[in-house]
C-alpha cells in the first residue's frame, strides 16, 4: 500500500521520500519502482519532509511513532503526522500521546480500496484538527472524506466497513471448501456469480490478494476484535473469521508477489496444504429457545465490563 500511495503522490506532483530501513527486499525493489526518494535513515526523512505518513503493519504504527518522537525531541521544527493504517482507537490514543509530547500535528487516516485500485476506486478518509487542510491536498489524487475533528475516528470507521468484506472473504472460503468437498465448486461459483454478481466482485476483488495479504488482513482484524470487546460489543463472527484468515495466512502460498491468483485457484490450493479444521467446541449444537447453544451463557453488560477489563490490563507489547 505504501509504494502505491507514494506513487500517486510523485504522480500528482508531491516530492517523496521515504526510508526502507529494516525492510524486506521487495519493498525496496517496490518503493524505487514507484519514484519515491529513498533513504537510509527515518532522521533524513523527518528532516527533509513537512507531511509524514505512516504506512506499516498494524503491529508496528505505534513503535513508528515513538521512533518519530524520539527523533524530534527538543527540536523546534513543526510537522503533520498522519498515520494512515489499520488500527484501533485505542492505538490511534497511544500515538496521539506520544506526539503529544513533541512538536507535531496529528491526522488520523484510513485508506478504502486496494492497492493497485487507489486512484480509481480509492478512498481517504480523515479525522483530526487539521484533517480538512489536509483534504484539500489529497482530494486531486483520490476521493477524501473528512469524518470529524478526533483521531481515531477515522480507524474506527474504516475497522467497521472493511470488516464486512474480510468477513465476506472467510464466508466464501469457508462455503467454497465445503462445495469442493461435495464435488461441486464450479458449480457452486457459478452460481454465486449469476444470483449475487455484486456480491461476487467484492469477492473476485479481494480473495486473489490473500495469498500475499491475508497476514496483515489478521493483525487488522485482532485490532477489530480488541476494539469491538472494549465497546461492549461480543465479536463472536469476527473472531471466527480472524480463525479462518489466521488459517490462511499460514499456509505457503508460492510465488506469492508475482503470481495472479485466481478465485478458483485460491480455493483448490488449501485443502492441498491442510484443511481448515474445525475446533471441537465449533460443532454444531442444539440451540435452546433463546437461540443459544445448551452450554452457552447469555452475555450480560456485566459480562462486558469484564472483556474491557481483561483488554485493558493486557501489555501492549
Amino acid at each position: 500500500m505504501g509504494s502505491c500511495f507514494g506513487k500517486l503522490l510523485c504522480e500528482a506532483g508531491f516530492g517523496v521520500i521515504t526510508t526502507v530501513e529494516h525492510r524486506s527486499p521487495r519493498t525496496r525493489l517496490l518503493c524505487r519502482d514507484a519514484g519515491l526518494t529513498v533513504v537510509d535513515r527515518l532522521n533524513e526523512v523527518l528532516e527533509r519532509s513537512d507531511v509524514v505518513i505512516s504506512l506499516v503493519s498494524p503491529g508496528a504504527a505505534l513503535s513508528v511513532a515513538r521512533d518519530v518522537a524520539a527523533h524530534l525531541e527538543g527540536s523546534s521544527r513543526s510537522l503533520l503526522y498522519v498515520d494512515a493504517n489499520s488500527i484501533s482507537p485505542m492505538t490511534v490514543a497511544q500515538i496521539s500521546d506520544v506526539l503529544g509530547h513533541v512538536s507535531v500535528d496529528f491526522v488520523d487516516a484510513s485508506i478504502f480500496g486496494l492497492a493497485s485500485q487507489l486512484h480509481q476506486r480509492g478512498a481517504l478518509y480523515l479525522s483530526g484538527s487539521r484533517a480538512s487542510e489536509l483534504s484539500t491536498q489529497f482530494e486531486p489524487i483520490m476521493r477524501v472524506k473528512v469524518v470529524g475533528d478526533i483521531p481515531g475516528q477515522a480507524s474506527a470507521l474504516k475497522m467497521i466497513v472493511s470488516s464486512m468484506t474480510k468477513g465476506l472473504s472467510a464466508m466464501f472460503i469457508e462455503t467454497m471448501l465445503f462445495a469442493q468437498n461435495m464435488h461441486l465448486l464450479s458449480e457452486a461459483i457459478e452460481a454465486c456469480d449469476e444470483i449475487y454478481p455484486s456480491i461476487m466482485e467484492v469477492v473476485r476483488r479481494m480473495l486473489p490478494t490473500y495469498p500475499q495479504h491475508a497476514a496483515r488482513r489478521c493483525e487488522e482484524l485482532n485490532e477489530v476484535e480488541e476494539t469491538m470487546l472494549v465497546s461492549g460489543v461480543t465479536p463472536r463472527i469476527v473472531h471466527a473469521v480472524r480463525e479462518v484468515t489466521s488459517t490462511v495466512a499460514g499456509f505457503v502460498w508460492p510465488d506469492h508477489a508475482s503470481h495472479k491468483w485466481t478465485v478458483d485457484e485460491v480455493i483448490g490450493r488449501i485443502p492441498r496444504e491442510g484443511s481448515l479444521l474445525p475446533l471441537e467446541s465449533q460443532f454444531p449444537k442444539k440451540c435452546g429457545p433463546n437461540g443459544l447453544a445448551s452450554d452457552e451463557q447469555q452475555i450480560t453488560s456485566g459480562d462486558l465490563s469484564n472483556h474491557e477489563k481483561r483488554f485493558i490490563d493486557c501489555d501492549p507489547g
